[in-house]
């Protein structure tokens, strides 16, 4: 091979590095900025609600009150209407029998959020509701809860956690630190096709909207934030 012959195969090889070397940073740059765009949250789900029924799971860490399981909020936009600090009600749908695989609290930019990922068949019902002195349905016990305001959530049409293979719904206490206004959400067991969950909140009694989501099957909240 002649001195040009030689120079020239050098210089093909090092344009060909560079547009792999450039392809590559630009695939890491698409793929950080896909992961960046649903925000982070905390998850409630420990490995004695990951039962059979569990289909998509997107975290298999136990959750404590001190370090819950990271996961991502879903970003599905909330329908039309304002925040309000009334209560809200909604009947479950006819034949409805749910369970909660996971309970996931997050924030967005001007709200913060929590989902229930159900499964089983139909369309939850929901009682939610400021209280004082939150009580445990059935017991009457009161619910702890750190916060100034607390809010109240029975989601109705709700079937037992054995029903689903589960040992128990979501239910250890979360507290996350990302968020604007919630400030601990937890569980307080099931009782008569009732679950209920109080959320702690680190101001006054915060204007919020309830509304389900399909594919999955979702309860959400979402706290208007300051």
């Amino acid at each position: 091979m002649n001195t040009k012959s030689l120079d020239a195969s050098r210089t093909r090889t090092r344009i060909a590095a560079s547009l792999c070397l450039a392809l590559g940073l630009a695939l890491g740059a698409c793929s950080s900025d896909s992961s960046s765009d649903s925000a982070a949250a905390l998850s409630m789900k420990t490995d004695s609600t990951a039962g059979t029924s569990d289909l998509s799971s997107s975290s298999s860490s136990s959750t404590s009150s001190s370090a819950a399981a990271q996961t991502t909020m879903d970003d599905d936009a909330a329908p039309e209407g304002d925040f309000n600090s009334s209560s809200a009600e909604a009947a479950p749908s006819d034949g409805a029998y749910l369970g909660i695989q996971d309970v996931r609290v997050g924030s967005h930019d001007g709200y913060d959020r929590i989902v229930f990922k159900l499964t089983g068949e139909g369309t939850p019902g929901y009682f939610v509701r400021y209280e004082d002195v939150p009580t445990q349905q059935g017991s009457g016990k009161p619910i702890s809860v750190d916060g100034t305001a607390k809010l109240v959530i029975d989601l109705r049409g709700m079937g037992y956690p054995f029903d689903f293979q589960m040992e128990d719904f979501p239910s250890d206490s979360v507290k996350p630190t990302s968020t604007s206004v919630i400030k601990e959400v937890v569980g307080a067991g099931t009782f008569e096709g009732q679950t209920q969950y109080v959320v702690g909140l680190k101001g006054d009694k915060t204007p919020f909207k309830v509304f389900s989501l399909s594919n999955p099957n979702r309860l959400v909240i979402d706290f208007q934030s300051k």
